[in-house]
């Protein structure tokens, strides 16, 4: 009894310790690591965001796009931290102001949001981050407004705000309907402060709606079924699609992240908001 119960913890902290490592990865790309090498090429795009973008949980559009034949010449920073919310975006302003980027895009809320649905949702990110302020509908709109005004008044960076994406897939669910109104508040901040907005959310709800028979699965708190996810996407073969299909999802892949599907919407927009631009 006592060997099988030692292979079990030992078989659980190697199942975490490959999880954490696999997520919590940090791209090559980032600002840190971009500021310390060579940032002469251009144009210079940054990606701020949180695991969505950060791309080691979900489909990497940040990755995908760096790639394209197109952008051969530009620098591609990967600016995205798992579980970040817009407090931490404001934290890394001077490193964006540092780099003085031609294009910033913007997509935060998922978190934020999040952290407003339940006491134990927010204090997962209150233990996580330290945070000393709740999280609410007018923090997000401050913190979001802050930061597009610094990156406008210090930079001459283009900048695009993304709504945060779908929360869940049942389009009468609470977590679905607060991300509903996050995307709301991120276009009003985006008409206010006149900058560019790509309505991802819109984009996604619609394509919901328009898959006949689809099931419509809600968000539920399930850490550990994300994880199981995230260990399966890299000790097999299985695509995000598959997986997120798996759990019965068409855009995402745990309620969270984008799948492949999903996240080629946000490349396709991202691409063509650069190109449109002459690139």
């Amino acid at each position: 009894m006592k060997h099988f119960r030692f292979i079990v913890i030992f078989s659980f902290l190697v199942f975490q310790s490959c999880v954490v490592f696999q997520a919590t990865k940090v791209p090559s790309n980032n600002l840190k690591g971009t500021l310390e090498g060579d940032v002469s090429k251009s144009p210079k795009i940054v990606f701020l965001g949180d695991s969505i973008t950060h791309g080691r949980v979900s489909y990497d559009y940040v990755e995908s796009i760096r790639k394209n034949p197109k952008l051969t010449n530009a620098l591609v920073v990967n600016e995205g931290i798992n579980s970040r919310l817009t407090v931490q975006i404001l934290e890394q302003l001077d490193s964006v102001i540092k780099l003085q980027p031609d294009y910033v895009f913007i997509m935060i809320g998922t978190n934020d949001l999040k952290a407003t649905l339940s006491k134990e949702e927010y204090e997962q990110y209150a233990n996580l981050w330290k945070l000393k302020e709740p999280v609410t509908e007018n923090s997000f709109v401050q913190n979001l407004t802050t930061i597009v005004h610094r990156i406008q008044n210090e930079t001459k960076t283009k900048i695009i705000l993304f709504s945060p994406p779908i929360l869940g897939e049942d389009p009468n669910s609470i977590p679905f309907l607060r991300s509903k109104r996050f995307a709301e508040l991120t276009k009003e901040v985006a008409t206010k402060q006149k900058v560019i907005y790509k309505p991802l959310h819109e984009t996604l709800t619609t394509g919901l709606l328009s898959v006949q028979d689809l099931k419509k699965t809600p968000y539920v708190k399930k850490t550990w079924k994300m994880y199981w996810t995230i260990l399966k996407y890299y000790s097999t073969t299985s695509t995000w699609n598959d997986l997120g299909e798996a759990n019965g999802y068409y855009y995402l892949t745990d309620a969270i992240h984008l799948n492949e599907r999903g996240g080629q919407v946000v490349e396709t927009m991202v691409l063509e908001t650069l190109f449109s631009q002459g690139i």
